[in-house]
């Protein structure tokens, strides 16, 4: 593969610096579309690959915010996709049409609860939609929530640097602590609890566990699968590990880049759109319908989902062998299709996934990392090539003491920046035992699908070690990079996390 590899800076060029002003200028967010995004301005994209305005290339490693898991334009999706706009004019005068029929007989196929299936355009609008349709079922308001379900005001509220509070007083977080749970729903009835599985936090036991306080509770279990319906496993997050939510809601690889999500789950409770008014103008367009079909086909043999696990997992392997190698106390951890990178330093991570964007390799600190199929192992290489070089610019520019050493005290922070979550919740997620663990390359330090973060604890020794060679790098490469902060493109500067959406 060819890579346009440029110096460790952020330089943007003119043109660049010009598409970025007129994107300010009529339609873009500095705070959400550059500060907390890849602050370049798109032209195109291929496969895993992706151009700016400027003509450069980068390697997407986040499937397109996990639209595209096959990659951009999947040449049987596109093709199916113009066809069938061709035949059909591509939207009809009723919401019914053969395509979303079919669609919501294969989610059938696929997901066993999905007994009955309803369509929309996004992932906030399926949460946004089966909450609803949890309140018409149970005739009770008050529902409990954790995760990031969208942009709507009913789950905002609890966001106050997102959205704007107390706009739902029927709707409450618990921050994924279980006792909290308990305690909400003991004191009131609760229509539903609807919750994103943090699968790289907490373990298959602790949704298992909630499941059990929810159905205690007479209340239904919502299943925000918009992120791992299509990455986890076949079949989503719910069938692997043994979950019967009531209703799951999908989008992200449903449609392979195209707009769609859905709401599915058991048929009594899908009857509630009996009560309520679900309708949308857009159910009569059908090119995602079209699209979806074909991306089904091709998920089907788990051939994609096979690639997309092993290049996560050499991905992981070879981010670790960096971060080891230069002894700098950062991990890649967990399910190898969604995982996630956390430094002790935030800092130096948003550094250094500044400095990865120089490189050509788009990866976000804080966002999860959603590799396609279509990536090869060429890219895979790349990528861990840079970050060996991407790394010590980042000390370079980061006055980081390396940060507290320990793994779990790490994942609390990065929690609590990220997602919102009690401390409490998120040590008891670290600390239990992992399983179907995985050796990093022979160097002893391990990684493990589903809760890995106290198995990256180093030896005491180690960890004192680390802040003594960190300070003498950093003193050695700051005087040979000097002072790069004038070449920083608009929104690529100190970086912060006020619980950003995980999309």
């Amino acid at each position: 593969m060819s890579m346009n590899t440029p110096s460790a800076t952020l330089a943007a060029s003119d043109a660049q610096k010009t598409a970025l002003r007129r994107a300010l200028g009529i339609t873009a967010s500095e705070k959400w579309d550059l500060n907390r995004r890849f602050p370049v301005v798109m032209s195109r994209a291929s496969g895993a690959h992706v151009w700016d305005v400027n003509g450069k290339q980068y390697v997407d490693f986040t499937s397109c915010s996990g639209a595209a898991p096959l990659g951009a334009g999947y040449e049987p999706v596109l093709a199916h996709v113009a066809t069938e706009m061709r035949r059909t004019g591509g939207i009809l005068p009723g919401p019914l049409s053969v395509h979303r029929v079919e669609v919501a007989e294969r989610l059938a196929e696929i997901f066993p609860v999905a007994q009955r299936s309803v369509f929309f355009r996004t992932g906030s609008c399926a949460t946004t939609a089966a909450v609803r349709l949890a309140r018409a079922h149970t005739g009770v308001n008050l529902v409990l929530t954790s995760g990031y379900h969208g942009w709507h005001d009913w789950h905002l509220q609890d966001r106050p640097a997102m959205g704007l509070p107390r706009r739902d007083q029927d709707s409450v977080e618990f921050r994924y602590d279980l006792d909290l749970l308990e305690k909400l729903a003991s004191v009131q009835r609760v229509a539903a609890v609807i919750l994103t599985p943090e699968v790289n936090f907490f373990p298959a036991e602790y949704h298992r566990r909630l499941q059990t306080l929810v159905h205690q509770h007479g209340a239904l279990l919502i299943l925000d699968e918009v992120m791992t319906g299509f990455r986890y496993a076949l079949g989503g997050y719910h069938t692997a590990v043994g979950l019967t939510p009531a209703l799951i809601t999908l989008s992200k690889g449903l449609a392979n880049g195209m707009a769609l999500s859905a709401v599915a789950g058991r048929a009594d409770v899908l009857n509630a759109t009996e009560k309520t008014y679900l309708g949308n103008t857009y159910q009569r367009e059908v090119t995602p319908f079209a699209a979806a079909l074909s991306t089904l086909d091709a998920l089907r043999d788990g051939t994609a989902l096979a690639r997309m696990r092993q290049v996560g997992e050499q991905l992981i392997n070879g981010l670790n062998e960096v971060f080891v190698g230069q002894q700098v106390e950062a991990w890649a951890f967990a399910w190898p299709t969604m995982f996630d990178v956390m430094f002790a330093d935030a800092e130096l991570g948003h550094a250094f996934f500044q400095e990865m964007w120089s490189r050509g390799f788009l990866m976000q600190y804080g966002g999860r990392f959603m590799p396609s199929a279509a990536l090869s192992d060429a890219d895979v290489r790349a990528a861990i090539e840079a970050a060996g070089q991407a790394l010590p610019a980042a000390l370079a520019r980061v006055d980081s003491t390396g940060g507290d050493p320990d793994p779990v005290a790490a994942a609390v922070r990065f929690a609590g920046d990220h997602f919102v979550a009690t401390p409490d919740s998120v040590r008891a997620g670290s600390l239990r035992p992992a399983t179907h663990e995985h050796r990093l390359s022979n160097r002893g330090h391990r990684y493990a699908r589903g809760r890995p973060i106290s198995h990256f604890a180093g030896s005491a020794r180690r960890r004192q070690q680390v802040r003594h060679d960190l300070a003498e790098r950093r003193a050695g490469l700051a005087s040979r990079s000097g002072d790069r902060a004038g070449d920083r493109l608009p929104g690529a500067a100190e970086s912060r996390s006020a619980h950003p959406a995980r999309d």
